[in-house]
């Protein structure tokens, strides 16, 4: 899934699936499983900080203010985890931001389109929208085989002025939509394949029903 910190650009913060995963993400970070530690490291989300992870369950408490639903399908997945090393938090490592929890929900919609909505939180302290966009505008930036990368605010129902990246990988147009949510930060990711046929104002209609779909659940954190 497009899983929280690592993966739409190959890190590990959190990615969809199939093809699309791995084109993907979420890892939303190195793939999120790359980044869980070294050999021997055990994921313990009642533990201390030590190894990154991430498993369904792991933080029920997120999980439970996911989407359940877009465009009437449930999520293909659903899990969360913690990022605690420089390898899994990149950027934000400059925050003192060790110890980020997420959540995702992940819809792989088939022929290279998927959409995943993830929650990212730091215990007891409130964690900016601007850490997490400027971890995934750094990711783009510096990830092999992006090109056309935009990134600028954009303001949707509900979330107030988001961050929205936008950039083509490979034949997959990608965009991440990033907005504060009292303490905990939002994230959409969505991509679509480039072809003929595809349509630039459907992608950025999936765009907004994604939105929307997470804005619907907010006001549970």
């Amino acid at each position: 899934m497009f899983h929280l910190i690592s993966a739409f650009f190959g890190r590990p913060l959190t990615r969809p699936g199939s093809r699309l995963l791995a084109v993907l993400l979420v890892a939303v970070l190195a793939t999120v499983l790359a980044a869980c530690g070294g050999a021997g490291a055990t994921f313990d989300p009642r533990g201390t900080c030590g190894a990154d992870g991430k498993a369904a369950g792991a933080y029920p408490n997120l999980e439970a203010t996911l989407p359940t639903s877009l465009d009437g399908k449930a999520p293909t997945s659903v899990d969360s985890g913690r990022h605690c090393s420089e390898a899994a938090i990149g950027s934000l490592i400059t925050h003192q931001a060790a110890g980020v929890e997420f959540a995702g929900a992940t819809w792989d919609l088939g022929n290279g389109t998927g959409v995943s909505s993830v929650l990212f939180s730091l215990p007891q302290r409130e964690l900016p929208a601007a850490w997490i966009a400027e971890f995934y505008e750094i990711g783009a930036r510096t990830a092999k085989r992006t090109e056309n990368i935009t990134a600028g605010r954009q303001t949707f129902d509900g979330t107030a002025e988001a961050y929205r990246l936008d950039t083509l990988n490979d034949l997959s147009l990608q965009s991440v939509v990033t907005w504060q949510d009292g303490n905990v930060v939002r994230v959409v990711l969505v991509a679509t394949a480039v072809s003929p046929a595809a349509s630039r104002v459907a992608h950025d209609e999936l765009v907004t029903r994604a939105v929307a779909a997470t804005v619907a659940v907010m006001g549970h954190t």
